[in-house]
């Protein structure tokens, strides 16, 4: 009778898990560095179009009211929503960043269908857009996480920061910041 011991079979397998391993190990070492370099280009796109709509309206994007978040205001002005002043646009004028870069569609809305609103009551702004994007009113990176924008700066410094919190979607003094991009 010719086949395999149990040994030379446990061998075999063991081998076999041992090259389905790397495999894994593999391709999520490639995914990770994937949604890496994707922030880093998406993060350039976004410092650029920042950079733009401070040459085209004298100043960082800024919401003087507090009405929204950063991340909301970054979009909002990013995508012709906030005027120079941080207040509502409406109709909006044309954005100065390519939302498709985001997975955004900001030439399929119907200008008709903008809540008719001031921007004490931005909130329904926020909601039509989330409805009718299909996802939150902020960038997000790949990591699912949205990106941080900062202007004035927390550190004082001169212009913006805009940054990555990374993979683990915290950042801080310690070691959580260690993964940030920006």
């Amino acid at each position: 009778m010719r086949g395999f011991t149990l040994v030379e079979l446990l061998v075999v397998l063991a081998i076999v898990g041992i090259l389905i391993s790397f495999m894994f190990t593999g391709y999520f070492y490639v995914l990770e560095k994937q949604a890496d370099k994707q922030a880093r280009v998406e993060l350039v796109a976004l410092k650029v179009s920042i950079e733009n709509y401070r040459r085209s309206f004298n100043g960082y994007p800024t919401c003087p009211q507090k009405v929204c978040t950063p991340g909301e205001c970054l979009f909002l002005s990013l995508a012709g929503f906030h005027n120079e002043k941080g207040t509502l646009e409406m109709p909006p004028y044309p954005p100065t960043i390519s939302t498709h870069l985001f997975g955004y569609d900001l030439e399929s809305y119907d200008i008709t269908q903008v809540p008719d609103i001031e921007h004490n009551e931005g909130k329904s702004l926020m909601l039509w857009l989330s409805k009718m994007l299909g996802k939150d009113v902020a960038f997000i990176d790949p990591w699912g996480n949205e990106y941080v924008y900062e202007y004035p700066r927390e550190d004082d410094g001169p212009g913006f920061r805009l940054f990555s919190m990374g993979p683990d979607g915290k950042t801080g003094e310690d070691e959580w910041s260690l993964d940030d991009l920006e």
